[in-house]
């Protein structure tokens, strides 16, 4: 079987499918095979800001219960849809975060209920861990947030666990690290290497502290195959850890130009979280793997 029929015929629903994540994986899933439904729920834009539109089938607007007439019934659903405001203070970015990723989108839950697809994969993040867990943490580890983006992720966790419970759909909440990526938002570590070699850019190192980045094409494979393949409640994905110093290194190397940068501890007395990652449970034979030194090529290469 070829790696464009692996998933024929199944159908995966993406919401935030115009995010950075949400365009990459519908383009995956249909060079696997996949029948592709991307969605975008109230408050995503129509097209992804900092990259093409690729996938055939083009994202569909679902803002009310109407609009759910529109959609075929999917088999898998994977949940990327999450919005942000961290202009509020802590109390109010907790507020709309619930209210805008969970509340106001009821309606399309419910639906879901409804028509039974085989899987929910929600796509959640190392952020709903913090440095009150103690090292290492795993996909077992007690999440323990302290910021509001955190806290919101684990009620949404838990908000899904409590709603899809004897619903006969499969849950699995995917505990997502740093990406880095082509189109990336530009505070990103790998984005902010390349404008500073590149375009002069002064930047700011994190010195003695470690960063665990995954580049996006692994990534996405991985969170595929946590919806098809596999059937554990909680998968933890990140990088390996490489000290931050160390990456802007060998970025300097591969790119054969200086920093524009200056090292400092910023988090001085902070211990770096230990994650014990879950890739290569996840791994298949399809799936795609990078090198430090690989990501930082790739980066390069498109972002020029």
């Amino acid at each position: 079987m070829g790696v464009d029929s692996i998933l024929q015929g199944k159908k995966f629903l993406i919401t935030g499918s115009t995010g950075r994540l949400g365009r990459e994986i519908c383009l995956r899933l249909e060079e696997l095979g996949a029948k592709v439904i991307p969605i975008i729920l109230k408050g995503y834009p129509a097209l992804p800001k900092r990259i093409e539109w690729s996938s055939t089938e083009l994202p569909i607007k679902i803002y009310t219960k109407e609009d759910l007439e529109k959609l075929e019934i999917p088999d898998f659903i994977i949940n990327f849809h999450w919005q942000v405001d961290r202009t509020k203070s802590f109390t109010d970015q907790l507020v709309y975060e619930i209210n805008s990723n969970i509340h106001q989108q009821t309606f399309f839950w419910n639906w879901l209920l409804n028509v039974k697809p085989a899987k929910f994969v929600n796509i959640s993040t190392i952020k709903i861990f913090s440095e009150l867990n103690q090292n290492p943490i795993s996909s077992s580890s007690i999440p323990k947030p302290i910021s509001p983006y955190g806290i919101a992720k684990v009620t949404a966790e838990n908000y899904f666990n409590a709603l899809f419970h004897k619903s006969g759909i499969q849950l699995t909440n995917l505990r997502l690290g740093t990406i880095s990526s082509y189109g990336e938002v530009p505070t990103q570590l790998c984005t902010q290497l390349f404008n500073s070699i590149f375009h002069n850019k002064k930047i700011r190192i994190n010195k003695g502290h470690t960063s665990n980045l995954l580049y996006i094409d692994e990534a996405i494979d991985l969170i595929i195959s946590s919806a098809y393949y596999h059937e554990k409640d909680n998968y933890l994905i990140v990088g390996d850890a490489n000290l931050n110093e160390v990456i802007s290194r060998r970025f300097e190397e591969i790119a054969t130009k200086k920093l524009n940068a200056e090292f400092v501890d910023l988090n001085p007395g902070n211990v770096d979280p230990i994650f014990i990652s879950d890739r290569d449970i996840l791994k298949v034979e399809w799936t795609r793997s990078y090198s430090l030194d690989s990501m930082i090529e790739m980066i390069i290469k498109l972002n020029h």
